[in-house]
């Protein structure tokens, strides 16, 4: 029996959440069932200059990243901007008119123009840019701004091979509606006119909306972005801050991937930052957390940051070391009170 998109998805709505549905998923087959993807962007600007730190030599170089709510109008963590991809069934395409198929055009990310001919691609490169322009319209829109875009021949992808978004569809769905697998492509786009102060500026919090705001952070401070936990007040389903910490894990890997690139992947430079960034970090930062997270392995994470799986094992333990003599140095201080 070959089995559908349908057939999928009910065995996934049955399992139970977490294990069993990761297991489901772990079949490339099964899992190409449900597949979808997204696509986002991370604008940045400014360079490194000589400095005798890490920190100090990125302190020229910020990133834009959106604030979100959810549906109940509580903080949803920081991003890029970006989302899921709008994409057409090759039967829904054909069902059209010429007109229509026009019309969906900027609409749907996988519908192109051939000279004149509206056409249904499966370019995953072609797919991946559509994505980011027309989410990055939508997000902007929804801060009140119409009228900046962005050069797609410029957005470069920051390649992440094996990575994985199937959170939602393995911790959240709850069996109901439409539900998908995602693969995620990750951009950064050099900013050289202020487009991130211009929009920093000018954004506006709509209601209903889902965007709050869009801020300008220093890149340093964006690289301990992820794993801040205690405040239940304002936290994620995980209990990770919602305002100080991005919502998706391969979206704070993508400003990894940009730091390594600035430093030119020199593993002595990305050793140095590692251990500054968990230094100012009252948190642990961890390349496997990430890696389970996404779906992926630690050589995967090596790979996206162009350095050998030694230098990433070493990033990794200095900051475990680190962490773990902060910790003890606050607990002994806490005993000595």
């Amino acid at each position: 029996m070959v089995l559908t998109r349908k057939d999928a998805l009910k065995q996934i709505a049955q399992a139970s959440k977490g294990e069993e549905r990761q297991e489901l998923l772990k079949d490339d087959s099964f899992r190409s069932l449900v597949l979808s993807s997204g696509a986002n962007v991370t604008l940045y600007c400014g360079a490194p200059h000589n400095a005798q730190t890490a920190k100090d030599s990125l302190s020229n170089v910020y990133i834009g990243l959106i604030q979100r709510k959810n549906k109940k109008g509580k903080l949803d963590g920081l991003g890029a901007l970006g989302g899921l991809a709008e994409r057409t069934s090759e039967d829904e395409f054909e069902s059209l008119s010429s007109l229509e198929k026009s019309n969906l055009i900027e609409q749907k990310d996988d519908i192109i123009l051939d000279g004149t001919y509206p056409i249904l691609t499966k370019d995953i490169n072609i797919i991946r840019k559509n994505n980011v322009l027309r989410e990055m319209r939508e997000e902007l829109d929804d801060l009140g701004i119409k009228d900046i875009t962005i050069n797609p021949d410029k957005l470069e992808l920051i390649s992440m091979p094996n990575v994985k978004d199937d959170n939602y569809m393995v911790n959240i769905w709850d069996g109901q509606g439409e539900c998908y697998a995602i693969t995620p492509f990750c951009h950064i786009y050099e900013d050289t006119s202020g487009l991130i102060d211009e929009i920093s500026r000018r954004a506006l919090e709509k209601d209903g909306g889902e965007a709050v705001c869009y801020k300008k952070i220093p890149l340093f401070e964006a690289l301990s972005a992820y794993g801040n936990k205690g405040h239940s007040s304002c936290s994620l389903e995980d209990g990770r801050d919602a305002e100080k910490d991005y919502r998706y894990p391969h979206e704070y890997l993508a400003a990894w991937g940009l730091a390594a690139k600035l430093f030119e992947y020199k593993s002595q430079r990305m050793i140095a930052l590692a251990q500054e960034v968990q230094t100012s970090s009252p948190h642990p930062i961890s390349f496997m957390r990430i890696a389970r997270a996404t779906g992926q392995n630690m050589s995967d994470i090596a790979e996206i940051m162009h350095l050998d799986d030694k230098t990433l094992q070493q990033m990794e333990q200095s900051m475990a070391n680190i962490y773990a003599a902060k910790h003890l140095s606050h607990a002994f201080t806490h005993d000595d009170r």
